[in-house]
């Protein structure tokens, strides 16, 4: 289910954001300086999830659910750990564009893509 509604909202090929650029099809983080870093596919679904939601703020139980669903049980610091591994991938100026919305959850702040 949660693949199906991820993949009706497909992001195109390559999101760039001026810093780094995002290739959907690797989920690999490309920096300005051409270094490159593979997300795990889950920190790519949050990234996605983020994005696909912005500017709305996604709760921590709506990532939770989509991303582990209901077999699982993470706590909220394996979110906190998402969050921070993946704005080390996108750099300074592009993790800045993930938001922590305190008590509530995350969201992708700016244009959306």
């Amino acid at each position: 289910r949660v693949e199906h509604a991820l993949s009706s909202h497909a992001l195109p090929p390559r999101l760039d954001f001026g810093d780094a650029a995002v290739d959907v099809g690797s989920m690999t983080v490309i920096r300005k300086d051409g270094s490159s870093e593979r997300l795990a596919r889950r920190d790519f679904r949050l990234l996605q999830l983020l994005i696909e939601h912005s500017p709305q703020v996604v709760s921590r139980d709506e990532i939770l659910n989509s991303l582990w669903g209901d077999d699982r049980f993470p706590s909220n610091r394996t979110i906190d750990n998402a969050i921070v591994r993946l704005r080390q991938a996108l750099g300074a100026r592009v993790g800045a564009r993930l938001q922590s919305v305190r008590g509530v959850g995350y969201q992708w702040e700016g244009d959306g893509k």
